[in-house]
Parts: C-alpha cells; structure tokens; sequence
C-alpha cells in the first residue's frame, strides 16, 4: 500500500515533530510505502490529502491529536480515502473510542494486509465530528485548554481547566429535542457522544459505541459547583451516569436551543454557538486499524 502519514506540528504542543524520527522508524519495518508530509495548517492538510487520493494513494496516517482527525474530516470524506491514527494528541480519546492501542509504538505496526472497519459518523450544523460534541461547562474547559491554559497533558491538563471554569460558570436554561421528544431544564452542561470517551480518558458516555447507528447524550441538570466538584472524579471511570440529576440519554436526531449564546465544541476544536442539530446515520467512515484486535473498552 502507499500511505500519506501527515504530522500535524502543533498537535500535543509539539510534541509530534519530536516523535517523527521514531515513527518513521517503526513504520519502516512494515512491507508499506510511506509519503511523509508536515502540513502548516488544517487547510493545507486538507489539500494534502485531496492530491494524493488523485495520485492513487491507499490510505492516510494522521499523526496527531483528535482536532488532527476532526480537521482532517472534510477532504477524508470529500475523496473517500481510508485512514489511520497515530495518538500523537494531548487526550487521544479517538484511540480509545475505536478500541485503538493508544500505544504509539504498537500504532505503527501496519501488517501486509491491514483491516478496515466502517464507523459511524456524526454531523453538527453541517460539520462532520468524530467522537463528541458538547455544549456548557465542558466547552468552556475546551476554551481555556485550546487557549493554553491547562500546563499539562492528559487528566491532569483537563482538570486544572476544570477548576479554573468552573469560577464564573453559570448554568443556563435550554430546550431540546431527542429524536421528536421535547423537553426545557437547566443545565450545566450537554455532551453529544458518538463514543464513550473525551478530555484525555474521561468516560462521560460509558453505553457509546462508534458503529451502532446512534448517538449518546449526557445531560448533567443544575447543580451546586461543590456537587459538580464531587462527581468530576467519577467521570473518568462513567459511574457518574447513576447521578440523580444527570440524564442518559440516545437518538439519532439531537436539536438544542437556548436563549443564551452559548459556545459548541466537538473534538476538541471550537464549531460555532448555539442553536445546534446533531444527526447520525447517513455517512460513515473507513478506518485502518493497527495489528491487533480491537480492546476492550
């Protein structure tokens, strides 16, 4: 097969560009062929891919983080070229949700004939997303992330912008619609999950699974911040889902509305504000897997 491996130089703060010498070194030990390119922004990575689709490419690596798949999407789904994720990203929940090593060596062993699988893919306000998206205090914690301001990568980056959101967070009246079912509450937060992961590990819709038609919603209802404070840690592992005051939930046709403009994120990257529709089901992706079976979630 002929791969494009793209490195995405700003995913994990850099740290992809450090970690290219022993890619290219692990990759070498398979039967493939590997382009190796660096593109300099989401739109030349996009183009990237467009031009080796022409050129009779198999299949794309992307070496990056979950906003590295979310960017790639678009020209992915305009060509209809498999893929590949190396977790080279802060939280790499996109291994995680498919069931991936998120082992970086492992990720580069492609055998001579590697396996595809199809997965589910969901669209917000007409942009494809591939794990979550999410609305209220969780995008506000992705704002201060983006914005740099959790120092460190993983868990620990995720919860230090948890304690600095949760200052001025409000929680905020809205109206949703789940597949024809409508319903007004205040919340503090909505997260709209095609897979069970996001932030770096947590398990905030522990039912998701990226090829079953369907999308997982989690609704945490107004709450004290001390009481948000006491179920976080409960996230990582999805026991907050028991919470009286949160709500799972499934659909294929999510719609939320607010009188506030309030941020949506998904994957990681800002998308616009509200009003949103969520759908799944009518688009799906192909997906190279490493050599070993999907794990357990």
């Amino acid at each position: 097969m002929r791969i494009l491996v793209i490195v995405n130089p700003a995913a994990g703060g850099g740290k992809t560009l450090r970690l290219l010498p022993s890619v290219k070194r692990w990759l070498s030990e398979s039967i493939h062929d590997f382009l190796f390119t660096i593109p300099e922004s989401p739109d030349e990575m996009r183009s990237e891919i467009v031009r080796v689709s022409a050129q009779g490419f198999d299949a794309v690596l992307l070496l990056g983080g979950d906003g590295t798949v979310h960017d790639a999407l678009p020209a992915i789904l305009s060509v209809n070229i498999p893929f590949g994720y190396l977790p080279g990203g802060r939280g790499n929940d996109f291994a995680r949700n498919t069931g991936f090593t998120t082992n970086l060596r492992k990720s580069c062993l492609i055998p001579s004939h590697p396996s595809f699988h199809q997965l589910d893919l969901p669209i917000i306000n007409q942009t494809p997303f591939i794990s979550t998206a999410y609305v209220g205090f969780d995008a506000e914690v992705s704002r201060l992330a983006n914005d740099g301001k959790g120092c460190f990568d993983g868990k620990l980056g995720y919860t230090i912008c948890v304690m600095r959101a949760l200052r001025n967070f409000k929680p905020f009246e809205i109206e949703m619609t789940i597949d024809g079912r409508r319903f007004r509450e205040r919340v503090m937060l909505i997260t709209v999950a095609n897979g069970a992961y996001y932030g770096g590990g947590m398990k905030i819709a522990p039912q998701a699974i990226m090829d079953d038609g369907v999308l997982d919603i989690c609704i945490v209802k107004e709450i004290s911040k001390l009481e948000l404070l006491r179920q976080f840690p409960k996230v990582f592992n999805g026991t907050h889902a028991t919470h009286p005051k949160i709500i799972m939930a499934s659909g294929k046709k999510i719609k939320i509305t607010s009188g506030e403009s309030r941020e949506i994120f998904s994957d990681g990257e800002y998308v616009g504000v509200l009003p949103v529709e969520c759908t799944i089901g009518s688009q799906s992706l192909q997906v190279l897997f490493p050599f070993e079976e999907k794990e357990k979630k």
